[in-house]
């Protein structure tokens, strides 16, 4: 199984970390955390290849919890493939692909591992729980080279 994992991990030559938010701050009930202020988040990572050849990518999520509560939990990888010009995007509703179930949402990263260079850009939005968004922002995930 070793020699699985590290004939999978061969190719990707480039790495992107996306912060990534899918939960709310409900105070008063089971839904609450210590990390943000009271509303519901979410967020979308948008991938385009702008190769002009096809990039194979894999994709696991990175639990973040505290060391010293919970152990840190990382998920399967989910391997893809975009051909020339094609995007696509990861958001909350594809949680369930990582086999993760979280009961009270995901906080933590979206690493993504790739053959060729690609465009990643996260976005972020916050409101009231229940309520329409209030804020956005749009960010650029710099790449880095693994091999």
């Amino acid at each position: 199984m070793a020699n699985k994992k590290k004939a999978d991990a061969r190719g990707f030559s480039f790495q992107y970390a996306a912060k990534f938010l899918c939960t709310a701050n409900v105070p008063g009930t089971t839904q609450t955390t210590t990390s943000l202020l009271p509303g519901a988040y979410q967020t979308v990572v948008n991938i385009h290849n702008p190769n002009a050849k096809a990039a194979g990518f894999r994709m696991k999520l990175a639990t973040a919890t505290s060391t010293k509560v919970d152990p840190p939990q990382i998920s399967k990888f989910i391997n893809e493939k975009l051909q020339p010009d094609q995007a696509t995007k990861v958001d909350c509703s594809r949680l369930g692909e990582f086999g993760n179930q979280p009961v009270h949402g995901f906080e933590g990263f979206l690493v993504i591992e790739s053959t060729h260079s690609l465009d990643v850009v996260a976005v972020y939005t916050a409101g009231k729980n229940g309520g329409e968004v209030e804020s956005i922002d749009v960010e650029h995930i710099p790449e880095r080279k693994i091999r």
